[in-house]
């Protein structure tokens, strides 16, 4: 029976892992709602930070944001995301709340944004782990249920300065240097006040010798498996 004292859970969604083990410090960042639906620009302007501090970043993708721009321009996100190392995560067809949808339309939106992330060209496989986070970050048995049968796993995060409602990117990067540990899931979203916020507290985070990481290659630390037997 695997080890997994590494890895916190709320039932079978993980929140955040225990890297005590490692004489380095982890913690991993994602964000939600990508591509930014109104300017493709701030989510280029992100990924333009994170490479600016050597951070990766597991960015969870909404279906119909994909949809909503001219091929060619997703294909060069694509292909920044897959030569810079991060990866890519399924946050559904829309942004709207998960919890709410019937059992049918959850499934659909699962696979339909699925299929938009994996068929793009530039897609690398190797940076597939199937995560799925539930939109709002609630969830039920069901979604729990659908998550099992189209084998993705469900992640929420242990840090979240609540960034749509707070749009302060001071405020939001202090709280969370306040939070910060070693093995912490960071939660912000594709938003202009983000890009702020990365500029702000990504020093600070490299200041206390943190390496930021996908979430596959924290969850890859953490030596566990996301169920438990």
């Amino acid at each position: 029976m695997p080890n997994h004292s590494n890895c916190h859970y709320y039932t079978d969604s993980l929140y955040s892992t225990k890297v005590d083990h490692l004489n380095e410090k982890y913690v991993s960042l994602t964000i939600d709602d990508f591509p930014n639906i109104n300017d493709l620009n701030v989510s280029i302007q992100i990924l333009d930070i994170l490479k600016k501090y050597d951070a990766h970043c597991t960015f969870f993708t909404i279906g119909s944001h994909v949809l909503k721009y001219e091929a060619n321009l997703i294909d060069d996100l694509f292909k920044r995301i897959s030569v810079e190392n991060h990866e890519l995560g399924n946050h559904g067809w829309r942004d709207e709340m998960a919890l709410k949808l019937s059992k049918f339309e959850l499934e659909k939106q699962i696979n339909d944004t699925h299929t938009v992330i994996t068929k793009n060209k530039h897609f690398n496989h190797k940076n597939l782990w199937n995560w799925f986070r539930p939109g709002h970050g609630y969830f039920n048995s069901t979604i729990l249920e659908v998550c099992k049968k189209l084998n993705h796993k469900l992640v929420l995060g242990s840090i979240y300065p609540y960034d749509p409602q707070l749009k302060y990117s001071r405020w939001n990067s202090s709280f969370i240097k306040y939070k910060l540990y070693s093995g912490a899931i960071i939660i912000l979203h594709d938003r202009l006040a983000t890009v702020r916020t990365l500029e702000l507290v990504l020093p600070e985070i490299i200041k206390q010798n943190y390496q930021i990481v996908t979430l596959t290659k924290l969850y890859q630390l953490s030596k566990t498996s996301l169920r438990p037997d």
